[in-house]
Order: C-alpha cells, then structure tokens, then sequence
C-alpha cells in the first residue's frame, strides 16, 4: 500500500507523540517502575514531595544575598570627602566616617544631593545604612527627586536644572548672592508633623514605639492618615509639614514641577522614604512639596490619578517594630533599602518590606530624578555606606 508523504510525517509524529507520552507515564510512576539506579523523576503537577499528582516536589528556596552584598552596586559616597555632592557646607559634615547633620544647631529643613556620575536614576537599587537621634529628628532619603528652586529651575525631565554660583556653599552665602531670602525664624519643637495634621509624638513616648494601627482601614478612593495619626487639622498646608515643629516647611506647590516656596536652594522635592524618632512615620513614602503624605507605613497602595489614594493590601500591622531602637550614634545602624521599577516603589528595612507603591498618577509620578539625604526637626542623623545598583537603560516611558 503506497501513501501520501504528507500522510506519513504524520503518522511518525503521531506514534513519536504517543510513545514520549508512554515513557512520561513510566518515569512518573503510572506505567510501571524506573529503571534500576535511575535517579528519581521530577514530577509535573505532583504534590509537595514529590507526591504524585501534586505540587512540583522539594525545590529548594532561593539563596539569600545578605544586604552587605554589594555585587553590581556603585559607592555613591567615599566616606572621605563631599565630592559628588551638593549641600550646605555649614550644616553637613563627615563625622567618622558617615555624613552627619545636626538641627539642634541648625534648625531648618536641609538636603544634601549626589550630583556625580549617573545622578539622574531611573530604575534601581539603593542602599544607605542611618542612625537617627532618639527624640526629635525627622529626616529620609528622596530618590527620583529634583532640585525646584528657583535657582535651579529643575523639573522631572530636567531634575538637576542649573548649577548654583561658584563659592555659594552657605545658606548666609546664597542670601548675600540673592538667591534666597534669609529664613524666618522657627520653632523649637519636634519636627514630626506632615502636612495632613498627624501630631507628633506624645512626650515620653518611647523611641522605637511601633506606631498605633488604625482601627479601620482607608476606603479605597481616600488617602489614609498614618498609623495613629489624629484627624487632620483645619488650615494645614497641603503638601507641607506641620507648622509647630523645628524646621516644618511651608506647604508644597500645585504641581510637579511648579515653583517651590521653599527658601532654602538646596531644597529637594519628590519621592522619599520616611524617617523620623517616634516611628509615627519611618519608612512611609512621602512626597515632599507634592503630594505630602500619601500612605500609612506598613501598607500596599496606588495612588490614583485623582490624587487620592487606594489601600489595597497590608505588609505589616506593626511597622514600628521593624525599626531598632533610635539611639543616636550609639544605636544600632538600620539599614534601609529602596527598589525602584517603572512607577512601583518598594521601600525595606532590615530586610524587611515596610511599604509598596504603585504610582498611576500620570501627572505627578517620576520615572526619574536624583538622589538626596534629607533632616529636619530637632535631632541628628547620620548616613553611611551609600550604594546604588543603577538598572538604567533605553526605555520608553509610558505614555
């Protein structure tokens, strides 16, 4: 009997099928025994344990990269010198071996921004080690962030803008030069309140004290007050810090890019991951002259087009307690990590996700900018060991 070719190709492919099928059926157990010293098959579908019928059986986890691992990550920061940054030379300082800040002397809200090779981030990885005063302090790192003032004139496609004069290193230097006005004078309390009303901490309260979860959590659609925050105050700037605290700053603009109120030249606005003494806020992604706080620490939300905000899952009830003891100097060092990727935002602490954000806000979302460390309020901070694994690459932005 003679046949088509094409009718025999595939008759062949029909019987290799049906005898793969055969040999599958074997080596899983469902035709007979495997060959003797034959190292066990790795079932499709089988139960933990490799059961058949189940899950995938025994694979081990993933190894773990301990956050001293540096591999593929850049040293934005010698611990020597303040080269490749850019901040008042009379407020920060090397204090060994770590860049240091100190408000009780200092009052006012102060940046020091890297603006060396590669300043301009899109996706990355980050890492800095901090330690924080135990009452007080209220600072953070802003990412993604430009410099707005007008003697920058920097915008989420620009962020840098324009360099500040040569020798204007000193706020006295940048009012002398007329590029700000000399700051008012400010009062002495804690520096813990955001724009949005949330009090500071009670006095007494122990540092490191988780912060207390809200009963209830926000509606979608509405944009949630920090873990037990009181309700927002009639008259609070929108954006801004509260007015009692050392250093609060002034409210923020209407847009993105809009000229910023602030006095100060060195001045940062955009993403940042909160910081501050009581934990009331710490870890929490603020947006400094934005949208002020959008989010409780300790949750998954998107910020909408609206500008509101949608809760939509928790990482933990308890955020505080991710955070070792605020000590100052002799504390502990936390040890904090940004994951930035498109408009999602991860922010972890000792090796814990403390909070996630999915910004689909086309109008006030930054898929670039640079990179600041930030205090304000009554306290000290100090940074070390600043790295970046920067995963720039040609991309399109949505549109």
């Amino acid at each position: 009997m003679t046949t088509n070719p094409s009718f025999r190709r595939l008759l062949t492919f029909l019987i290799s099928a049906a005898f793969v099928g055969a040999g599958a059926g074997v080596a899983g157990g469902q035709g007979g025994p495997p060959a003797q010293g034959a190292p066990p098959a790795t079932q499709t579908g089988g139960a933990p344990g490799g059961q058949p019928g189940g899950g995938r059986g025994g694979a081990p986890p993933p190894p773990f990269v301990p956050y001293d691992d540096y591999t593929g990550y850049t040293k934005l920061w010698d611990g020597a010198t303040l080269t490749n940054w850019d901040g008042e030379t009379d407020v920060w300082s090397i204090v060994d071996g770590t860049l240091h800040a100190d408000t009780t002397k200092t009052p006012g809200q102060h940046h020091i921004h890297y603006k060396g090779p590669g300043a301009v981030m899109r996706d990355f990885d980050f890492k800095v080690e901090v330690k924080i005063s135990a009452t007080g302090a209220n600072g953070g790192i802003q990412y993604r962030s430009r410099l707005l003032h007008a003697s920058h004139g920097g915008s989420i496609d620009n962020p840098l803008g324009k360099s500040l004069p040569a020798g204007v290193t000193t706020m006295a230097q940048a009012v002398a030069a007329g590029l700000a006005t000399a700051p008012a004078a400010r009062g002495g309390g804690g520096g813990g309140n955001r724009g949005g009303g949330a009090n500071p901490p009670a006095a007494g309260a122990a540092a490191g004290t988780p912060p207390t979860a809200a009963a209830t959590p926000p509606a979608a659609g509405t944009t949630p007050p920090p873990a037990g925050a009181a309700p927002a105050q009639a008259g609070a700037a929108p954006g801004g810090r509260g007015a009692g605290g050392g250093g609060g700053g002034r409210g923020g603009p209407a847009g993105p890019n809009g000229p910023t109120n602030e006095a100060n030249p060195w001045q940062v606005s955009g993403y940042q991951f909160d910081l501050d003494s009581g934990n009331r806020y710490s870890g929490m992604l603020y947006e400094g002259q934005g949208r002020g706080i959008v989010m409780s620490s300790g949750t998954i939300v998107q910020l909408l087009p609206d500008r509101t905000t949608a809760r939509i899952g928790t990482v933990t009830d308890t955020p505080g307690a991710l955070f070792k003891p605020h000590q100052g100097l002799e504390g502990e060092w936390q040890q904090v990590q940004i994951i930035a990727r498109g408009n999602t935002l991860i922010h972890m602490v000792n090796g814990k996700v403390i909070s996630v954000v999915v910004d689909d806000n086309p109008t006030f979302r930054a898929f670039q900018g640079i990179l600041s460390l930030q205090l304000e309020g009554s306290g000290q901070i100090w940074y070390r060991n600043v790295y970046v694994k920067s995963l720039d690459k040609p991309m399109e932005f949505p549109k």
